[in-house]
């Protein structure tokens, strides 16, 4: 049974004077699974913590219904059992960190001891046990995001809603952050959360929505996007000779390809047959490397095919995505990077590739 349940939710933002139309969210049409992480994903303005604000009974939707572990969102029962961590969390300046945290296990009803035990385990658990007895005014941001993440979590919620948790965080504190949600995951927890950092969102969701302009665009498994995303493969060779180069039609290569070449394929080329020529000349395989599209490019792809659901896919554009222009394998580089005769180091694939032809 779902735990988060958006069904037709929209809400209207109204001009207070003349009360036209500011922005509109939705229709949300939207499910999320028991245990799973997803990613809440859109550009600026986009309508991601509306969303959030709704699902925690913050803002009111204009229309639809929303469902919150089986019961209304505004069932008190139901709320208990939530944690959340809005996007700029302002705590009271005066108190410690585990001041702070046993604060918020009081008004869940935590027993004293209770409360102290688990407050001192989840500052360690978010790496702020030296800084326990440290003021909140004394916080920097990213300590601010992690103990902010400590009280969404003081009443073992079995939903966790979180609003840009991992930004302002360095790179340690992001994996800690990973880590933390991953856990949750593995204790049966659903966690919900935006999030602008693409790379860590690949890493630890599940699914992802897509929110463009207060309308959902795609609901997709992270799997299913990378799996079925290889645009093209990457084979690294050694030993290639000149004259076996010259007979695979490499003969424009600069430089010597001998120490090590890279031959990009094409999805839908033969690669098979393209690893043949190549043994077949005396070449060794060092590598295969599927290239996969990332959930970043997948994100731009969506945002840029427009802002409807269901619209075409607009067609690849050579100059930026190389590798989906057709016409077989190529070289793209020969281990003479940065040291082309136009001085640019970035133009490998255009002043290296050369198609292999013939051979056949």
């Amino acid at each position: 049974m779902p735990v988060l349940v958006f069904d037709e939710v929209t809400k209207v933002f109204k001009s207070s004077i003349r009360g036209r139309h500011l922005y509109t969210l939705g229709p949300v049409n939207l499910e999320v699974e028991r245990g799973e992480v997803f990613g809440y994903l859109g550009p600026n303005a986009a309508g991601k913590t509306t969303t959030i604000k709704l699902a925690m009974g913050l803002l009111k939707p204009t229309s639809g219904r929303i469902e919150i572990l089986g019961s209304g969102s505004n069932s008190v029962q139901a709320r208990r059992r939530i944690g959340f961590l809005p996007e700029q969390p302002y705590f009271y300046q005066h108190l410690t960190a585990q001041e702070l945290l046993e604060f918020y296990g009081n008004l869940f009803g935590l027993s004293r001891d209770e409360n102290r035990r688990r407050a001192a385990k989840l500052l360690d658990l978010v790496g702020l046990s030296a800084a326990s007895a440290t003021t909140i005014s004394k916080f920097s941001k990213g300590m601010l995001q992690r103990v902010g993440l400590a009280q969404a979590i003081v009443n073992d919620p079995d939903l966790v809603l979180l609003d840009e948790p991992l930004t302002g965080l360095d790179p340690a504190g992001r994996r800690e952050i990973r880590d933390l949600i991953l856990d949750l995951k593995s204790r049966g927890k659903t966690v919900f959360f935006s999030s602008h950092i693409l790379q860590d969102v690949e890493m630890i969701c599940d699914r992802v929505g897509i929110l463009v302009g207060g309308k959902i665009l795609r609901v997709a498994s992270v799997s299913e996007v990378l799996e079925k995303s290889v645009r093209w493969t990457e084979v690294e060779v050694t030993g290639l000779s000149s004259e076996a180069a010259r007979r695979l039609g490499l003969d424009d290569i600069p430089g010597n390809v001998e120490e090590k070449a890279v031959i990009r394929v094409a999805e839908g080329d033969d690669l098979n047959g393209t690893i043949g020529r190549l043994m077949q000349e005396g070449a060794k395989i060092a590598s295969v490397m599927p290239m996969r599209l990332t959930l970043e490019d997948y994100f731009l792809s969506e945002i840029e095919n427009g802002s409807k659901p269901g619209e075409g896919k607009k067609p690849a554009n050579p100059v930026n995505n190389p590798g989906s222009v057709p016409g077989g394998p190529r070289i793209i580089s020969n281990g003479l990077e940065g040291k082309s005769p136009e001085g640019d180091a970035n133009a490998r694939t255009d002043l290296l590739a050369s198609r292999v032809r013939g051979a056949r």
